[in-house]
């Protein structure tokens, strides 16, 4: 089985390859159906992973030495182990699933053979960095998927304020990026090893603190900038200037969840900074806390569920810093099911108001498209994590009361739990503004075909059912999540009894009031009066705008100082001016000398007599 891991990410990356040299023999559709069935050929390697032998041990396939100078040595090694399962079941199955939509959703798209093509190269790159076993082939995988990233947002370039959204996100990610590959260097410097799995047991056996500390942080600004968190969560809504299926591969299931990855990946490197993983817990819950605020003022329906992605992956980094590292991954498991279910229903949506995206012109939509309507509020129950009959019950829930019991908790879980209100309420806000009231008249006739409904009832039966995985402690039914990953991740922090019960009533009882809250907030956007007339809500607490006027004002003087003193000045005045004046002159004075007449030639040739007699005479010997 060891020999075929190199097959998961191959699929894709031949699906790329051969839409690149013969996609245009082959024509659009052709290269659609080519690129949906590459992922799904990687999902079936994927399954015989999970049907076989398991990944205790860990599957190890080397495939080549990438590099080799003197001690130093990379190898090009797979690693299939409990944590990276999930993360590539997740890339190749939902990443089919989403080609698939792509088939309907995006026929007849001016760049449909381009756009297949950085689809599949994305796949690859994901599952190449969640397979890598060394921090540089990871690193490979991070920087691709970043650049099919930037080509997907800009998909649709045609229109300038797409470009610059697509501009923006590499921007902000490639300071991420940046920093990332400086800590990946200051360890190597000091541990002169790259394997994940050597290097961690160096962490712990030789800490060196201050450089612990510098790599951390550096490792951790690359994370949060790849996975939008505050503040680097300022690429994010701009980013749904892409398709939305593109936003439902990238900025729900995949990509966006690289970050966490990271840190589940590199937990012992955290562990070892004292007081870093309080750090990560805080910040994810206040993030959690601070995109659920604005979600509630948004009124582009791709806005709303791009500043839930933002709180939701908060969530996932509040349980890793709060040692539920196992609590955080499997709720990256059920957001990257219920996430990608609203991304493509939103697109859905929009094409049925005529690209309309503002959620205040719509209404009444379930008499006409009940399907959608259903597999829709699937995906809303999973969001708001209503009790019992949703996913996110079981592992949005279990992370905001696992905070309750580690030392220093009372703040993330009172964001946590805010944050909770805050997801319920833009929810359902969203879909009684969407789907309930009186039916627009701006609907277009639509009908989805199946290959667009298939993908959405599978994500809508998972947004219900996998949280059934793992019920609350002391609860009849399976336990099976957090037992499975305790070999490699540990058993999280659990409340249970009289505490565990109280702390579950609690949760429940926060949903039940977003609930509320967004029937509210729904009544009165339709009386004008909404929370989108809030304006400091609407835009993000005025981050984005304060970052883009303050932020680049410096880089924009250090550039205009640049070229005027260093550019203008120092190369084509001095460097560039001065040799061309210097050819000039020489130029100059030959001419002179080449006038026709013979006494200066004779001068000239005593002259460069007698200097050379002169040069003779005074030689040393």
């Amino acid at each position: 089985m060891t020999d075929w891991l190199f097959l998961i990410p191959a699929f894709p990356l031949l699906g790329a390859l051969i839409n690149a040299l013969f996609g245009e023999q082959l024509g659009p559709r052709w290269c659609g159906r080519l690129a949906t069935a590459m992922p799904f050929f990687s999902s079936l390697v994927v399954l015989a992973i999970w049907l076989g032998p398991g990944t205790q041990p860990a599957l190890l396939e080397r495939l080549w030495t990438w590099m080799a100078v003197g001690d130093f040595r990379v190898d090009v090694t797979l690693r299939v182990d409990d944590v990276s399962l999930v993360m590539i079941s997740i890339a190749s199955f939902v990443g089919f699933l989403i080609h698939l939509f792509s088939q309907q959703y995006l026929r007849g798209d001016y760049g449909e053979r381009r756009y297949y093509f950085y689809l599949n190269l994305f796949v690859a790159g994901m599952l190449v960095l969640t397979m890598a076993n060394n921090l540089l082939l990871l690193y490979l995988g991070w920087e691709t998927v970043g650049l099919c990233s930037y080509a997907l947002i800009s998909h649709w370039y045609r229109e300038a304020e797409n470009a610059w959204a697509g501009r923006k996100a590499f921007v902000v990610t490639r300071i991420g990026d940046t920093t990332l590959l400086l800590g990946i260097f200051l360890l190597f410097a000091q541990y002169h090893t790259l394997t994940i799995t050597s290097l961690l047991p160096l962490v712990a056996a030789h800490p060196a603190p201050a450089l612990l500390l510098a790599a951390s942080i550096l490792i951790l600004i690359g994370a949060y900038a790849k996975s939008a968190q505050f503040p680097f969560h300022i690429w994010l809504p701009d980013s749904m200037a892409g398709p939305s299926t593109v936003s439902a591969l990238i900025h729900a299931a995949t990509m966006v969840t690289a970050g966490v990855y990271l840190c589940i990946r590199l937990l012992g490197l955290f562990a070892a900074v004292p007081g870093m993983l309080e750090v990560i817990a805080v910040l994810g819950a206040w993030t959690a806390f601070f995109a659920a605020s604005c979600g509630l003022a948004q009124v582009d329906v791709k806005r709303v569920l791009a500043y839930s992605t933002i709180s939701q992956l908060g969530y996932m980094f509040m349980g890793v810093g709060i040692g539920a590292p196992s609590l955080g991954l499997f709720h990256l498991l059920v957001h990257g099911c219920f996430k990608a279910l609203l991304f493509m229903a939103s697109g859905a949506i929009i094409l049925i108001y005529a690209d309309d995206h503002d959620i205040r012109h719509m209404g009444g939509l379930k008499y006409r498209q009940p399907f959608l309507r259903w597999t829709f509020l699937a995906g809303i129950f999973a969001l708001a994590a209503v009790p019992l009959i949703s996913a996110a019950f079981y592992s949005k829930d279990a992370i905001i009361n696992a905070s309750f019991l580690v030392a220093g908790g009372g703040v993330p879980y009172a964001l946590g739990l805010s944050g909770a209100v805050l997801t319920a309420g833009y929810a359902f806000r969203l879909y009684f503004l969407v789907f309930e009231g009186k039916p627009s008249e701006l609907e277009e006739p639509y009908q989805m075909g199946w290959g667009m409904k298939i993908p959405l009832a599978i994500l809508a039966a998972a947004s219900i059912g996998i949280g059934w995985l793992q019920f609350p402690p002391g609860w009849p039914g399976p336990h099976l999540w957090v037992h499975w990953l305790a070999p490699e991740l540990g058993l999280p922090p659990r409340p249970i009894g009289l505490e565990g019960g109280l702390l579950t009533l609690v949760g429940a009882l926060a949903t039940f009031l977003g609930i509320a809250l967004g029937y509210w907030a729904a009544r009165r956007e339709r009386d004008g009066r909404g929370l989108s007339r809030w304006r400091f809500l609407a835009s993000g607490w005025w981050i984005d705008g304060t970052i883009l006027r303050v932020v680049p004002a410096p880089f924009y003087a250090l550039a205009r100082l640049l070229r005027g003193g260093v550019e203008n000045l120092g190369v084509q005045a001095l460097a560039q001016g001065g040799l061309r004046d210097g050819l000039r002159l020489s130029a100059s004075a030959l001419a002179r000398g080449e006038n026709g007449l013979a006494s200066r030639y004779a001068v000239s040739m005593i002259a460069g007599l007698l200097l050379l007699l002169l040069l003779i005479w005074s030689w040393p010997l």
